[in-house]
């Protein structure tokens, strides 16, 4: 991938539809750069200006302004937390340019203009999986491990009947988001590694996340991860917001799950993390439940299992 994209490169493959091209609306000319932010709003769902200013490699200077004339006019939407940066999401006339340029249809992102309706904690917590996914993007462009797919949502939700004294109860199975990263250095059959990932701001009791990786376990012990998602093993990654929930979390990993399952989970803190210098995320920042001295070892996310 290019280590350096430049607004070009980002839109080479989205030109403006005919009925956009040279079309004043309201004053206000749509530009080739104005789609490609629209298109990642709409790939992300929910973001800030940073988000935006790394992903199609402009400056914040560059792009407040086009932000604002496109909220202005209803090609993007906006979101305001106090004391928090504004939030886009997809507004009714960026889904039109969407439709037009073939990126969605109107039955897959209409509910996306639902926007009014999303809750601070979601949005905090969809922000927090927007960062993680961007770290993972741009880390890529500059190394040969590069995200082949990212997917989010209720499509990915299962449920795992497990034993618990003595009877079968149902545990949930509810990623954050399924993840492949492809390493260019590996031969082909063995270049691609799967994850799940966990995005936790600390709402979640040690017994609810016991339950988690209880349903992880029997989920990968059952294959059904084969039977979905087609593939042969996987991994899960949760990021906390700490290193000390990291530990925390790790710990209870390491008390649920049998020696030989533990391999298979990572944990680590996103306050090692930024969208500044995203690198870290593909290096040695996570801890596993199979190492006694969790403080002393680290792990990446490219390692063999």
């Amino acid at each position: 991938m290019e280590s350096q994209p430049t607004t070009i490169e980002l839109v080479s493959s989205f030109p403006l539809p005919a009925s956009l091209r040279g079309v004043e609306r309201a004053s206000f000319q749509l530009t080739s750069g104005d789609v490609e932010m629209i298109r990642r709003v709409y790939e992300y769902r929910v973001v800030h200006i940073d988000h935006i200013s790394v992903l199609i490699g402009r400056s914040y200077k560059k792009i407040h302004g086009r932000l604002l004339k496109l909220v202005q006019h209803h090609f993007l939407a906006r979101i305001e937390l106090a004391f928090q940066k504004h939030i886009y999401v997809i507004g009714r006339e960026g889904i039109n340019v969407l439709v037009e340029q073939g990126i969605a249809s109107w039955e897959l992102i209409e509910w996306r203009l639902r926007h009014h309706e999303l809750k601070e904690l979601f949005l905090k917590h969809q922000l927090m999986l927007v960062d993680l996914h961007c770290m993972l993007e741009l880390a890529g462009r500059k190394t040969d491990i590069g995200l082949n797919v990212w997917r989010e949502g209720k499509e990915l939700w299962d449920t795992m009947q497990v034993w618990r004294d003595r009877e079968r109860v149902s545990l949930p199975v509810c990623p954050d988001a399924f993840f492949v990263l492809e390493d260019a250095s590996r031969p082909d059959g063995r270049n691609r590694l799967n994850f799940f990932l966990e995005a936790d701001r600390s709402t979640t009791t040690h017994k609810r996340f016991q339950n988690k990786l209880v349903a992880y376990r029997q989920y990968m012990e059952d294959g059904l991860h084969v039977k979905r998602y087609g593939i042969k093993t996987f991994r899960v990654v949760t990021v906390t917001l700490t290193p000390e929930r990291a530990l925390s979390l790790n710990a209870v990993a390491r008390e649920v799950l049998p020696s030989h399952a533990r391999k298979y989970f990572l944990f680590a803190s996103i306050d090692s993390l930024s969208l500044s210098n995203p690198n870290p995320i593909l290096s040695d920042v996570f801890v596993s439940p199979r190492e006694p001295d969790a403080e002393g070892t680290r792990h990446r996310l490219v390692s063999q299992v």
